[in-house]
């Protein structure tokens, strides 16, 4: 899957856009397919579930390019994946 996803980015001009798809998130930043993650924080404490970040083998810097609250206290975080220089 990581293959065709690569092509797709060569094919597209703009954004490729994944909704509420931890294992293809976690896949898609294994192999450093993913360039921005848009995250809504939900204010409240579950105890259980899956981790969205629990899956990669290496460390994945992040920088925060902006947060905003909407609604009952949700949060809007951007990150940009930093790659090395």
């Amino acid at each position: 899957m990581p293959a065709e996803v690569a092509k797709l980015q060569q094919r597209l001009d703009g954004e490729i856009l994944v909704y509420a798809g931890y294992t293809l998130v976690r896949t898609l930043i294994e192999h450093d397919l993913a360039d921005e993650l848009r995250l809504v924080v939900f204010p409240v404490v579950l105890g259980s579930g899956q981790r969205l970040f629990g899956g990669t083998t290496d460390r994945k810097p992040l920088r925060r390019l902006g947060t905003r609250t909407f609604g009952e206290g949700l949060a809007f975080v951007r990150y940009e994946v930093v790659r090395p220089s």
